[in-house]
């Protein structure tokens, strides 16, 4: 009874911690690239396009390590890490590539200007402030907390990628 109680007190309090179903968690990947690239409404809005093929406006790639990837789909998949508000431009310059036998197997492109990401992957922690039902619902905190732009633009830094927040 006692094992009981206590594995009910550990489960609430890591669903009361933020966390959602995180699916960066359970994915297979052996290799997560960073690039620094342009992107936008001309140039392909995303680091991989719907057909494999990656930007031709690649900048900089940086193959993260184990304790940043860690980090990073930890946050990826924590409700704190979304909720704020957006623009409407888009404009991509980091992309987030997730390798498995050196094949795409995710990508995220991100926007700060704008404070959204686009994924290959679902991120049910991004559902914040659903409006509407059916086809007509839409979520307005999707975008990026505070704390999780200010990780991303760390790490745009530390490899001195050119669109970094000032």
């Amino acid at each position: 009874m006692k094992l009981l109680i206590a594995t009910l007190l550990f489960v609430f309090a890591y669903s009361a911690s933020g966390q959602t179903s995180n699916p960066f968690l359970s994915l297979k990947f052996d290799k997560v690239v960073i690039y620094d690239f342009e992107g936008g409404k001309d140039l392909g809005i995303y680091i991989v396009d719907e057909h494999g093929q990656f930007a031709k406006t690649i900048h900089k790639q940086i193959q993260l390590d184990k304790s940043t990837i860690k980090t990073l789909n930890s946050k990826l998949g924590d409700k704190k890490s979304y909720g704020g508000s957006t623009a409407s431009c888009f404009d991509p310059h980091l992309g987030i590539v997730y390798f498995l036998s050196d094949k795409a197997v995710a990508n995220i492109s991100i926007c700060l200007d704008c404070n959204r990401l686009r994924s290959t992957i679902d991120i049910k922690a991004q559902e914040q402030g659903k409006v509407g039902t059916g086809d007509n619902a839409y979520y307005l905190g999707d975008g990026l907390s505070q704390s999780f732009r200010l990780y991303l633009n760390d790490i745009l830094k530390k490899y001195n990628f050119s669109h970094q927040l000032k």
